[in-house]
């Protein structure tokens, strides 16, 4: 092997190693943006943390679940994008019928 071929190989191995050290970051702020969520949620009795997933990929939070209200939903979305680290929100949360609907 020669030694231009190592070194094209080292850079490879370490750019890989790097990437990799990476998506594990992103993963444990993806992680610890979700738990910050969910603590923000379940600190709020109506909206009813239990009915409600989050999901943090990239610093995008998605939400999923059933809210009461069109308020409760657009509260959930402002609780989440006051936690540091949220690019953005993606609120697909439904309104629940109400019973004379």
């Amino acid at each position: 092997m020669t030694r231009t071929t190592k070194l094209l190989l080292s850079l490879v191995l370490a750019s890989g190693l790097a990437t990799a050290g990476m998506a594990q970051e992103t993963a444990s702020q993806d992680e610890t943006i979700t738990q910050s969520v969910k603590a923000m949620i379940a600190e709020k009795p109506a909206l009813k943390a239990h009915q409600i997933t989050v999901e943090t990929h990239q610093g995008v939070v998605y939400l999923h679940g059933k809210v009461d209200t069109q308020v409760e939903q657009k509260d959930l979305e402002s609780l989440a994008m006051q936690t540091t680290g949220v690019k953005k929100v993606v609120n697909n949360t439904t309104v629940k019928k109400s019973e004379g609907s």
